[in-house]
């Protein structure tokens, strides 16, 4: 009798045990660490740098586009 309830015991406690730490890790995210966070950092402020030269490249192409209709605007009213 005491070696049926020694094992129900221990495989209760299993059971509990294994349900208990399935659950738990997939509610929580993994914290980042200080390299990642680096990382994080160095990446955002490179693609910062890449995209500056390229938005003020795409305004100064707009802004050509802007003028030469003005221009041709302006040589259709004199034909």
């Amino acid at each position: 009798m005491k070696k049926i309830v020694t094992y129900l015991s221990i495989a209760l406690f299993f059971s509990c045990t294994i349900f208990f730490s399935c659950s738990k890790k997939e509610d929580k995210e993994p914290k980042k660490g200080r390299i990642d966070k680096m990382t994080d950092h160095a990446a955002e402020v490179i693609v910062e740098k890449i995209k500056t030269p390229i938005d003020r490249a795409r305004s100064v192409k707009e802004k050509e586009k802007e003028r030469m209709k003005g221009i041709d605007e302006s040589l259709k009213g004199i034909e």
